[in-house]
C-alpha cells in the first residue's frame, strides 16, 4: 500500500513529482479527504508493505500520521513486514525518529541527493549544518535506513561523489538508492539549463562517475539488486512489489494502483481530488484494464530493472504471445540481454544501456500492438 503525502516546505529545482506547498488549511482539507478515500474505497485486503511517499512525509504532523494508520488498520488486515517513511534530513530529530518508530515505521528512506552543500543550494535544497549527526542518529535508531542520491546535478564531480561514498562508508546504511538525474522532465532546473543559466555535467563524465559508484558500492559490501538500488541484505520489499508487477493499492493525489491487470492513477489536482471524494467518487485521472500484451510489456519494463531479471509465466500470459514477444525482443535486443527460455535479464552492457533498452522495448510493443485489433474493435466484437 502506498500513501501520497504531497506537502513540502519548498520545491526542489529538479523535482517533477506531485507536491504542494505546506500550509495549515490545505493540510487539514487533504488529510480529511485522504481518510475518506481510505474509508470509501477499502476492501479489507491484507497489507504486508506500507510506504509513505511524497512530497515530504516527514513534515506530516505526527498526530495526523497516527490517525491515518488507525484508519488503515480499521479497514485493512495489517500483516506488515515493512513500513517505510520518506524523510528529509531537516526532520531527523530525536523526537520525530522515536515517534515514527512507535507508530510502526521500521524503515526510513532519507532524501540526501548529495552531501555537497553547494550542489544542494543550487537546486533549492538546503542542507542542515549538522547533517552527519542527524543521519547518525537515524541509523542508530533504525536498523533499516536507505539513503537516496542523485548523480548528475549541477556541479557534480569526482570529489563530490567520493564524499558521498565516504558518508556511506562511515554511516553504513542498510540500503542505497543512487539514481541518474532524469533531464527529460519539465522542471525548474531544466528551464535554467535550457536558458543557459545552469550547466549539467557532460555525458562522458557521468558514465565514468557511474562506473566508479558501482565499483565502490560493491567494495563497501553493498549488493546491487536493481538498476539504481544496492543493499546489505535489506532489499526494499515495497519496491520489489512494483518491480515484480505485484498488486498494490495507492491512496492520495497522483497515487497509482495495480490490481490484477487493472491499473489506475489518481488525479494530481488537490481541488479535483477533494471534490471527487466529497461526491463519493474515486478521484481518478484514469483507470484501464491492460490487454495481455500491455501487461506483458509492463511486466518486462519493471522486471528487467532487477539484476536477476524475470521469468515470464506461461500460466499468466498466452503461450503464442510469449513466444512471439520473446522471439522479437531477443532479435532486437539480443546484445543487451541474457535469454533462457522465458527468463530474461540485462547483461552488464544492458545495465549500462538500460535507458536505450527500455526505449526500444516501447517500440517493440507498439509494433506488435499495431498488428492486433484495436481496443475499440475488440469492445465492438464483444458487444456484438
Amino acid at each position: 500500500m502506498y500513501l501520497h503525502l504531497p506537502f513540502c516546505a519548498r520545491r526542489c529545482a529538479y523535482c517533477d513529482f506531485c507536491t504542494l506547498q505546506l500550509d495549515e488549511t490545505s493540510l487539514k482539507k487533504y488529510h480529511a479527504a485522504l481518510k475518506s478515500e481510505i474509508e470509501l474505497f477499502s476492501d479489507g485486503a491484507a497489507v504486508d508493505t506500507l510506504y509513505f511517499g511524497g512530497g515530504s512525509p516527514s513534515l506530516y504532523p505526527l498526530d495526523l500520521l497516527q490517525e491515518l494508520l488507525d484508519t488503515l488498520r480499521s479497514r485493512f488486515r495489517f500483516e506488515l513486514r515493512e513500513a517505510t517513511l520518506e524523510a528529509n534530513p531537516w526532520e531527523l530529530t530525536f523526537e520525530r525518529l522515536e515517534r515514527w518508530k512507535k507508530l510502526g515505521v521500521n524503515r526510513l528512506s532519507v532524501g540526501l541527493q548529495s552531501s555537497d552543500g553547494e550542489i544542494l543550494k543550487t537546486v533549492n535544497r538546503p542542507v542542515p549544518p549538522d547533517l552527519f549527526e542527524r543521519l547518525e542518529m537515524a541509523v542508530d535508531l533504525f536498523d533499516n535506513v536507505n539513503f537516496d542520491f542523485i548523480l548528475g546535478l549541477p556541479g557534480e564531480n569526482r570529489k563530490n561523489v567520493e564524499n558521498n561514498l565516504k558518508l556511506i562508508e562511515r554511516l553504513k546504511p542498510a540500503h542505497i538508492s543512487y539514481y541518474m538525474f532524469d533531464s527529460d522532465h519539465e522542471t525548474d532546473l531544466m528551464a535554467s539549463v535550457k536558458n543557459d543559466i545552469i550547466e549539467l555535467p557532460d555525458k562522458d563524465t557521468l558514465e565514468k562517475l557511474h562506473d566508479f559508484i558501482v565499483l565502490s558500492l560493491k567494495e563497501l559490501g553493498l549488493t546491487r539488486y536493481e538498476i539504481s538500488s544496492w543493499s546489505k541484505g535489506r532489499m526494499s520489499l515495497h519496491n520489489l512489489k512494483y518491480w515484480k508487477s505485484g498488486d498494490y493499492k495507492g491512496f492520495g493525489v497522483s497515487a497509482g494502483s495495480h490490481e490484477g491487470t487493472t491499473r489506475s492513477v489518481n488525479c494530481d489536482s488537490l481541488d479535483q481530488y477533494i471534490d471527487s471524494i466529497v461526491a463519493g467518487k474515486r478521484p481518478l485521472a484514469y483507470i484501464r484494464e491492460n490487454t495481455p500484451l500491455e501487461e506483458l510489456f509492463e511486466t518486462l519494463f519493471m522486471g528487467l530493472r532487477l539484476i536477476d531479471g524475470l521469468t515470464l509465466s506461461a500460466e499468466i500470459f498466452p503461450a503464442d504471445l510469449l513466444e512471439r514477444s520473446v522471439e522479437r525482443i531477443a532479435s532486437v535486443l539480443g546484445e543487451f540481454l541474457v535469454v533462457n527460455g522465458y527468463r530474461l535479464s540485462l547483461n552488464d552492457y544492458g545495465l549500462d544501456m538500460s535507458r536505450l533498452v527500455f526505449e526500444r522495448l516501447v517500440g517493440i510493443m507498439e509494433e506488435m500492438e499495431s498488428l492486433l485489433p484495436s481496443r475499440a474493435t475488440v469492445e465492438k466484437q464483444k458487444n456484438t
